[in-house]
């Protein structure tokens, strides 16, 4: 079942103090005002305008960048931003199944520091970051590391699937329940039945005889 949508947590910087009107450079001929915000990614606490955060010029301390944890070129950096990109970014393509179906990334692993830790001491070589509850967010309680087969065994059932289970299909047609696995990229036929129930024993018989990696029809 999918998750329902959930509002997104605001990660703009919160004000923690005013600091009133100030000349941004000494040139200036025209005041801002300034304030000390806390970035809502990392906990810690920088100067600068309400024009910036306001207009969303300035989204973090800049540890979004890497440059206050000087992590930008660590191999696992990438991950970390990838997954706040899908979670958090409207403007990423993978929004829409990520952020817009209330998935967040958990706030310890905000902290660049922290979800990078956790890669180095857990991490398989050759595999990439899996979410185990595909309805839960990023969390080290909800994440793995899988190679791509696994991954691709653990995806939500498709919208177009319209009897409730992943690999099972009504062919009107042919007036009857078509079954289908994809095992390395290969989709494998099993039949069509006339009853759903045939229908998904079945599919479950096949992944049991083969010791298979992929879910079982109760396991969704």
């Amino acid at each position: 079942m999918e998750g329902k949508e959930t509002k997104q947590k605001d990660m703009t910087p919160i004000l923690i103090k005013d600091l009133g009107m100030e000349y941004p450079t000494k040139n200036s001929k025209q005041k801002k005002r300034y304030g000390i915000f806390q970035c809502q990614y990392c906990g810690k606490e920088f100067k600068t305008t309400y024009e910036d955060i306001k207009k969303g010029n300035t989204k973090s301390c800049g540890c979004l960048s890497g440059k206050k944890h000087g992590l930008r070129y660590n191999r696992f950096y990438g991950t970390w931003g990838g997954m706040k990109q899908r979670c958090y970014n409207k403007k990423s393509k993978s929004y829409i199944y990520y952020g817009g179906r209330g998935i967040g990334v958990c706030e310890e692993w905000l902290d660049a520091e922290s979800f990078i830790k956790w890669a180095e001491e857990t991490y398989i070589e050759g595999y990439t970051i899996d979410r185990i509850d595909n309805d839960k967010g990023y969390s080290p309680d909800n994440c793995r590391w899988a190679d791509a087969l696994t991954q691709a065994t653990n995806q939500r059932k498709p919208k177009s699937n319209t009897s409730g289970f992943v690999g099972v299909y009504w062919q009107e047609h042919k007036k009857s329940w078509r079954v289908r696995l994809s095992i390395n990229k290969k989709r494998i036929s099993l039949g069509c039945y006339k009853n759903i129930e045939d229908a998904i024993k079945a599919r479950d018989d096949y992944i049991i005889k083969n010791n298979l990696p992929n879910k079982l029809s109760t396991e969704y």
